[in-house]
């Protein structure tokens, strides 16, 4: 059964939290900071001046903005023009050459409080809802020699939602026939209310 993960915050223990968030971004230090030339590669100085731009993996980028040591240029496939080919039509967009990770990294993008934080996160929200009930009906209508091929441009995040839409309707499909007496609950609710169990016992 697929496993959700539901961490849009830094998370240690997770693999693909880490994968993710390796992803490069262009930064410009806005301040200068000793013994750090060697980031950039054009420098002939041991210290990294102010005004230098350089390539950061993203898990640098929440501590460093905060600080305010630098800025830094958003993901491109979270820009204005981006979100408008979405916006279009999300259904046709190869998300998964995108970014594999597109919908977990534009969370972590768009909690760092940007002026397009707003805007970024209601593109992803309107983009998972347009695609939604067509992943959905793909993984009712296939079959499992179809599935490569039909997941090929999808995220992991949607990946694992067409997995469940498939043993979903699998389990449905057996309660017909009476092969199986009762449909077990679905990963994506039972993990919702173990959650929510949580937050109410600490």
């Amino acid at each position: 059964m697929p496993q959700l993960l539901f961490s849009y915050s830094p998370n240690y223990f997770s693999i693909e939290d880490i994968v993710l968030q390796d992803v490069r971004v262009s930064c410009k230090f806005e301040v200068s900071v000793p013994k750090l030339g060697m980031l950039d590669q054009s420098a002939d100085d041991q210290n990294l001046k102010q005004g230098s731009k350089v390539e950061l993996p993203f898990w640098m980028v929440p501590t460093l903005h905060a600080k305010k040591v630098i800025t830094f240029e958003i993901p491109r496939h979270y820009k204005v023009n981006y979100r408008q080919i979405l916006q279009a039509d999300s259904i046709v967009v190869d998300l998964h050459k995108w970014g594999p990770y597109f919908y977990d990294l534009g969370l972590h993008v768009a909690n760092l409080e940007l002026k397009d934080s707003l805007d970024i996160k209601k593109s992803l929200v309107q983009t998972l809802l347009n695609r939604l009930r067509h992943i959905m009906d793909m993984s009712q209508h296939s079959t499992h020699h179809e599935t490569v091929h039909l997941i090929a441009n999808l995220d992991e995040l949607e990946r694992k939602l067409f997995g469940v839409g498939q043993l979903s309707f699998r389990s449905y499909k057996e309660w017909v026939r009476r092969e199986s007496s009762k449909i077990n609950t679905a990963a994506l609710v039972a993990s919702h209310r173990k959650r929510k169990f949580a937050e109410v016992t600490v």
